[in-house]
């Protein structure tokens, strides 16, 4: 039963990382350009999900590498 507990949560936080991400990446922009004036909506966010998705990089693992 704990581990049940312990998988819900850490989806709760994958989730609210995954909301909260292009969120704060939108509000940074803001902040420091105000000339931006960038709106908090759902096309802004996507956008930002976007743009931190294409410039993450990706992992890669080296665990398999011989």
């Amino acid at each position: 039963m704990k581990d049940l507990a312990v998988i819900i949560f850490a989806i709760a936080i994958i989730g609210l990382i995954f909301i909260a991400g292009p969120l704060i990446l939108i509000w940074s922009l803001n902040t420091l350009f105000p000339i931006l004036a960038i709106p908090y909506n759902i096309a802004t966010w996507a956008a930002a999900l976007w743009v931190g998705a294409v410039f993450s990089g990706g992992l890669v693992s080296t665990k398999f590498k011989k």
